[in-house]
């Protein structure tokens, strides 16, 4: 009779404590702190960079590992100057210069592939920022920087949504810079956002890309500026059947066009933070 007993209490014990440990590993699974790591794919920020030139050593030291780096001296880690921010990236846009290989910076950083990513980061334009007739954001892509500078997607094997800065009669408007099998545009199509861009403000620019499928034209292209939306596009085709996964995060930033009325006739720069590219839409 004692060994039954004890046989019983020994089995309801293996039992509670599997239940126990079970319910224990789905709070864990479930701790809302599991899930945000989880959710971000890519995130940089500079409040542990040493003051000074920014290399790519730093780069890497800080994001991990990098496709190709471009910064020819132009990039700079200094204190947000407004105080809000921290450490911040300067980046340079120096007089006269014009396209990536003089003016501003450029790095890729390659992604999981994915049919459905957000983008959130900070940008700044000093005061007496020279937009002149406009340049280039870092924004999301597909095939690194393949889909740029007059390359088209002809057969739906990728793209590229990076942002823009546009001198328009109106002010100097934010826009999605767009290469995509159905381009109309040489150089890429313009999503306008309605925004204009001032100088000696903070900006938040949030992206959502949700790729279509097959061949149809229902994938999705949202941004919002300071949580604002600002574009909500349904009806968007990116690619083709399976090709053109989000691939690349395309830090790519210069006046240009290729011209000279493009560069600045100033020296001039414009401070970025806190990037980060999430599986789900950022808190606003």
């Amino acid at each position: 009779m004692k060994k039954t007993i004890l046989f019983i209490l020994l089995v309801n014990g293996f039992i509670f404590t599997n239940c126990a440990q079970t319910e224990t590993e789905s709070l864990e699974n479930n701790n809302p702190n599991n899930l945000v790591v989880e959710n971000v794919i890519f995130e940089l920020d500079f409040d542990r960079a040493v003051q000074g030139n920014y290399t790519k050593q730093n780069l890497i030291k800080e994001g991990g590992e990098m496709r190709w780096v471009s910064f020819g001296n132009r990039a700079n880690i200094i204190v947000d100057p407004n105080g809000a921010m921290g450490n911040v990236l300067k980046v340079d846009y120096p007089q006269g210069t014009v396209g990536p290989q003089t003016n501003g910076i450029q790095f890729i950083k390659y992604l999981p592939v994915s049919n459905e990513y957000y983008l959130d980061y900070y940008v700044y334009f000093e005061e007496g920022f020279d937009f002149r007739k406009g340049g280039k954001l870092p924004g999301l892509t597909s095939g690194g920087s393949t889909y740029t500078g007059g390359n088209h997607p002809g057969n739906g094997e990728g793209w590229s949504a990076r942002y823009m800065w546009a001198t328009r009669n109106s002010g100097v408007e934010a826009l999605v810079y767009f290469y995509h099998i159905d381009m109309s545009s040489q150089y890429g199509d313009s999503v306008n956002s309605g925004v204009y861009f001032e100088t000696g403000k903070w900006y938040r620019l949030t992206q959502r890309i949700k790729l279509n499928t097959d061949n149809l034209s229902n994938g999705i292209m949202q941004v919002w500026i300071d949580g604002v939306e600002v574009i909500n596009n349904t009806d968007v085709r990116y690619r083709l059947w399976g090709k053109g996964d989000i691939d690349s995060f395309y830090f790519s930033t210069f006046h240009g066009g290729a011209s000279d009325d493009w560069s600045p006739r100033n020296d001039s720069f414009a401070l970025y933070d806190n990037f980060k590219v999430t599986k789900i839409k950022p808190q606003f």
